[in-house]
Order: structure tokens, then sequence, then C-alpha cells
């Protein structure tokens, strides 16, 4: 079975004035290339990296931490990665997310597998239930639409993270199944 190339969209945990690696380690990232230092990547030389799963590789986006980086170099190396991902994975909270909300635009109209992981907002009292409870409902139902993304409800941004980390570890487990069985001998 052919390996991911994992595009992780969504808003990192801290802000370049709070940066540290503690802080860097709460981020869902970190969880899936197994070390926060490994997230912090100068875009000059991005490239893949492994996962702390075996089929699993991380394309992006890195943390670009460094003084006078101009957005324009930002825009346009992540527009690259999500163009080099298989699948692009999303964790939606409810918070301003333009940058997020092109890029699942972007995957989508470039017809990649796209998997969003949203925190599920509460209604307001007398509110009707609604099939997306979220603030960014509208790109939700654009992914959904246009790709076929799969949208997984989650109750807060923790739950989202061990959505995905289980998420990830039943395709890897997938893969190995197939692997074993692949490589299997059979004696008649």
């Amino acid at each position: 079975m052919k390996n991911k190339i994992i595009y992780c969209g969504g808003n990192f945990e801290f802000m370049y004035k709070d940066y540290t690696f503690d802080k860097l380690k709460t981020d869902y990232r970190t969880n899936i290339l197994g070390s926060a230092k490994r997230l912090v990547k100068s875009p000059k030389n991005y490239g893949t990296k492994n996962t702390i799963y075996p089929h699993v590789q991380y394309v992006g986006p890195f943390y670009f931490y460094e003084e006078g980086l101009a957005g324009d170099n930002v825009v346009g190396n992540e527009i690259e990665m999500v163009k080099r991902c298989t699948d692009a994975i999303f964790l939606i909270d409810n918070t301003n997310i333009p940058g997020t909300v092109t890029e699942i635009v972007h995957a989508a109209m470039l017809g990649k597998k796209i998997t969003i992981f949203y925190v599920k907002q509460p209604l307001d009292e007398g509110e009707p239930e609604k099939e997306i409870c979220s603030a960014n409902w509208y790109p939700l139902e654009f992914a959904k639409r246009v790709a076929g993304a799969e949208l997984i409800e989650c109750s807060t941004r923790l739950a989202a993270k061990i959505k995905i980390d289980r998420w990830l570890q039943k395709w890897e487990s997938e893969c190995e199944c197939k692997e074993q069985f692949s490589n299997s001998v059979y004696l008649y």
C-alpha cells in the first residue's frame, strides 16, 4: 500500500511572541512528528518528514519562526505543500482561521482526500440544531460538497487531537495488515 503524504492544517496553538518548545508540544502536529523541534522549520529547505507512523510522511505546514519572513514566502511554500500531499487533514476549532479556510478550499480544488476534525460549537439558546455546528461551517460544507471531505465532529480540541491520532493509527494498522497479507506465502 502506498504511503500517505499528509498536510495537517489548522491554527498553531501558540504565537511567535509566545514561542517556546513547551507551548509547541501541545500542537497536534507535534504528536504526529514525534517531537516539537521537528515542527519548527525554515521554509528554505522543506521536504517530507517521517512521522511516528511508518506509512505516513508529513509535508507541512511547519512553524516558520524567522524574523522578517515575508508572508508571501509562507503562502508560496504552503501552496506547494498542499500540492504535494496525498491527504489533507485539518483540525478546526471556532476561531477565526482565514489561512486554514484558504488551505481547505485549495486542497478541495486540487481534489485531495480531505478529512476535517472540527470542534462542535455550542448552540445559542433556542437556536435550531444544524448538521455542522461550527463557526466555520461554510468551508466545511464546501469541502464536503466539492471534494467529498470527511467531516468528523469533536467535542473539544483535545478530543480532536485524540481522534486524529486514532484515525492515523487505524490507517496504519490497515497498511500493516495489507503488507502482511501481500507478503504471505501459502503452501497447499
